[in-house]
């Protein structure tokens, strides 16, 4: 399912494309009601029956709107293809890499940000100069995903809160229980690597580390968080403590490996702790949801939390008010958080149980704050400029890994040598335009 891969959390499970053959406005009025068309990335609730029993309760509150839903299993990149025309829907999950000076052009502006952010929580990904044009969908946190079973049979009761206690961890469970794959990378998906980046701000403990970054020009030396968190993958991958063969990874298989207990680990979002769950529903106690094993300078644990994909309405919908009801409902009345192991966007909501046991070890949870105003595109620019793909690609994680496990000549010096000079000519190049 991303947690961005796309900030933070984008969720990617396995299915297909379900087209309802309807315009970007949606279909004309049928049987008396108007008709939108909602275009998401859940292609599991299609396959289950999930999607028909929310839109069966939104009518419960309004009779006279017909939501025909469409889910797309390469969401991200199929929806680009569709938004370079008018034809995509009238409410959908907005993707995570459109720049902010260019919401306005495909989404409708949902409101006043400050006036929006006194209810919701996560307004300021899809914000630009005040206006609000998306509304998360969850907020998710950023960690790991743990089989605690795993751990406590290898004799390990606590879940390890230093990057030495954790390897050291994952080397006791290797040595103990042969068949388990200590941390499972899942190389070959890709955007799972990304959940490596969303968890900087927690490692740093810092909420205005994502702004930070834009002036830092060696931001990936070793004594940084960044350069941190990187290490750690580089360790775990040289140390033989992930899967054989990374290349030839299996998100689908990997769930159901790790709620059987043949993964001990895996870096993802809050939102994958529900769908491990149910791969095997009589271990479910066994998942939990734990911070990053590492410390801030101030000797606490932050766990980071950002918004899943945001609602969105498309700007040329002719349904914009009908559009407007149905994300309010999914957002104030729906149980979609809940069941996608995320915090509620509204403000003042209860933990899922998934981020419970963090939340009794005293990790605190982290927003980030927005970018100042003037410089709400700046990380992004950099980012796309410097082509890492922090927290949006996967190419420079796979770098790391390969380089770990002898699929390629680089070292893990010169690599990070590679990316602060990428990362600091970035700044440079995007300060000139």
């Amino acid at each position: 399912m991303k947690k961005t891969l796309f900030k933070l959390g984008i969720t990617a499970v396995a299915g297909t494309l379900v087209l309802a053959g309807c315009s970007a406005g949606g279909s004309a009025k049928d049987d008396g009601k108007e008709t939108i068309t909602f275009i998401n990335h859940k292609t599991d609730w299609e396959g289950n029956g999930k999607w028909d029993e929310y839109i069966a309760k939104f009518n419960e509150k309004y009779p006279g709107i017909k939501v025909e839903v469409q889910t797309i299993t390469d969401y991200a990149g199929q929806m680009k293809t569709r938004m370079n025309s008018k034809e995509y829907g009238d409410v959908l999950m907005i993707p995570g890499d459109i720049k902010p000076q260019d919401y306005s052009k495909f989404f409708v502006a949902l409101g006043d940000k400050e006036k929006l952010s006194k209810k919701y929580l996560g307004l300021n990904d899809r914000s630009f100069e005040g206006v609000s044009y998306g509304i998360p969908s969850q907020m998710n946190a950023t960690g790991m995903v743990v089989n605690m079973k795993v751990f406590k049979d290898a004799g390990i009761k606590e879940f390890p809160k230093t990057p030495e206690d954790f390897i050291k961890a994952l080397k006791t469970i290797k040595e103990k229980e042969s068949d388990v794959v200590p941390v499972y990378t899942n190389y070959a998906a890709g955007w799972t690597l990304s959940n490596w980046d969303f968890a900087r701000a927690g490692v740093a403990g810092d909420a205005d580390f994502t702004n930070k970054m834009t002036e830092d020009t060696s931001p990936f030396d070793a004594d940084k968080t960044m350069g941190t968190i990187y290490k750690l993958l580089y360790d775990v991958s040289k140390q033989g403590l992930i899967e054989k063969d990374p290349t030839t990874t299996d998100w689908e298989q990997s769930k159901t490996d790790l709620a059987n207990g043949k993964i001990a680990v895996m870096v993802l979002g809050s939102w994958a702790v529900p769908q491990i769950q149910q791969a095997n529903p009589d271990n479910a106690e066994n998942i939990i949801f734990q911070a990053f094993p590492m410390t801030a300078a101030d000797g606490k644990q932050y766990m980071p939390v950002g918004g899943d994909y945001n609602y969105g309405i498309n700007v040329n919908s002719k349904h914009k008010k009908a559009a407007r009801k149905f994300i309010d409902w999914m957002v104030n009345d729906s149980d979609y958080a809940k069941d996608n192991g995320g915090l509620p966007t509204v403000k003042g909501a209860e933990y899922p149980d998934a981020l419970k046991a963090s939340q009794k070890s005293g990790v605190e949870l982290l927003e980030e704050n927005p970018a100042p105003e003037g410089k709400e595109s700046l990380f992004s620019d950099i980012n796309n400029q410097s082509e890492l793909g922090i927290g949006t690609t996967d190419t420079e994680k796979q770098r790391i890994i390969d380089a770990a496990i002898g699929n390629s000549s680089e070292t893990y010096d010169s690599l990070m040598k590679d990316f602060n000079k990428r990362w600091a000519d970035a700044i440079k190049a995007v300060s000139e335009k």
